[in-house]
């Protein structure tokens, strides 16, 4: 920067609206890795300085961001507590139709702060520093969207488990990388309709088809490859170690996102030297394939898994670690909302959830009616969601299984 330019940067403190709006242009080109503090004093036009003397570490930036974004939520989120209030009831098909409308608006006009409060939400899973500043703007969103849940006459059990505000979250996710897609939101339209319904197929529904015609479509020309790395390893045309790397970049990716995979982190997973895995992998975008390859594969294979501990994970490698797979769809989602050449990939992988659910119902649940694809294909993406707003651990899996518990009891009784 010149010594004028230097001279004409403000030493105010910026206002909330320009440092929320900063933000979000940032994260929406680079993610929240790119959130650092020098690119966000650039945009605003004001020194490092500036934001530390005013807002303190990138902890206190944070915050002030996170408290500007919970000031922009607060009104049309009241406008729309107030528009449901005037309504005498909230009939299944009226609570869909709203809900749709408020999550289409969200990946639409409102897609810059989506993806910040989305990039926050799976940040703070891995990176406790971050939970102070996002706890309050979280609370907010899922306060309202558990209201509204209360409102639609859902099951208490099912916001209280967390398991609604999981689907929400998911379905969010899912939008902002698919929403272009007609085939898409005809998916979500059908999955919130069967939601509200209770979940359960009615005999002689339609839905039910329907939706497995467009899931049909969603696979087609993103059908996610099978082992990519394996594949060319055994057909020699790539070194051994391919397959370990296409494995930690899908464990890095599951766990921290887009913004985890570096040559020297994955380099040091596999132990090799990150100047040989960059000659395979010259960029972070295949990195970002390469682990998406990978994730894909063990979701091919977990349809065809038939218990709840494979619900959620892939079996261990020779390492002895486990794939988050529920993770690892939510962070493909996540990259492939700023890398549009995800997008078929992610429109497979929507398509599938909930398939190895099927398997999971006739074992535990056999006395539940109705259980078809698009029932849980609805379940799955309550589950996904949850997983992916709790840190991992034995303390996320007892809610996921506390949450799975619930929508079985709620399957079997009905809306």
């Amino acid at each position: 920067m010149t010594e004028q330019a230097a001279r004409t940067r403000s030493r105010k403190a910026p206002h909330a609206a320009d440092l929320l709006a900063a933000a979000c242009r940032i994260v929406e080109g680079a993610g929240l890795a790119g959130l650092a503090l020098r690119p966000l004093a650039g945009a605003l036009g004001v020194s490092v300085t500036v934001l530390t003397h005013h807002y303190g570490d990138r902890a206190g930036v944070m915050a002030a961001i996170c408290e500007a974004a919970s000031a922009h939520d607060a009104p049309p989120l009241d406008e729309w507590r107030k528009t449901l209030a005037a309504l005498p009831s909230l009939p299944p098909a009226t609570a869909a139709s709203v809900a749709e409308a408020i999550l289409e608006e969200a990946v639409t006009n409102g897609r810059a702060l989506s993806m910040l409060y989305l990039e926050m939400l799976h940040a703070c899973t891995w990176d406790e520093t971050l939970r102070p500043a996002f706890s309050e703007w979280a609370a907010a969103r899922r306060r309202f969207w558990d209201d509204f849940g209360a409102r639609a006459g859902l099951a208490p059990a099912l916001p209280a488990c967390g398991w609604w505000h999981g689907y929400v979250i998911a379905e969010l996710a899912y939008g902002m990388a698919l929403n272009d897609s007609m085939t898409y939101r005809l998916v979500r339209r059908l999955c919130l309709q069967r939601l509200f319904a209770g979940g359960a197929a009615l005999p002689d529904a339609a839905d039910g088809a329907l939706f497995a015609v467009l899931c049909e479509r969603m696979g087609h020309g993103g059908a996610a490859p099978a082992a990519g790395a394996a594949t060319a390893e055994r057909a020699g045309r790539v070194p051994p170690w391919s397959v370990a790397a296409a494995r930690a970049c899908g464990m890095r990716l599951a766990a921290r996102g887009a913004g985890g995979l570096t040559h020297r982190a994955i380099a040091a997973d596999i132990g090799i030297p990150h100047t040989t895995l960059s000659y395979r992998f010259p960029s972070q975008h295949d990195l970002v394939i390469a682990g998406l390859e990978s994730i894909a594969a063990h979701v091919m294979a977990a349809v065809e898994g038939g218990n709840l501990e494979g619900l959620q994970r892939s079996p261990g490698g020779g390492d002895g670690h486990r794939l988050d797979l529920a993770r690892g769809n939510f962070a493909v989602a996540l990259a492939a909302a700023r890398m549009p050449e995800l997008a078929a990939y992610t429109a497979h992988m929507r398509g599938r959830r909930g398939r190895n659910l099927l398997k999971v119902f006739e074992k535990y649940v056999p006395d539940a009616r109705g259980i078809d694809a698009l029932c849980t294909s609805v379940v799955s993406m309550g589950l996904t969601g949850l997983t992916n707003t709790e840190p991992p651990g034995e303390e996320s899996e007892r809610s996921v299984a506390a949450a799975f518990g619930a929508v079985s009891a709620w399957l079997r009784q009905g809306r």
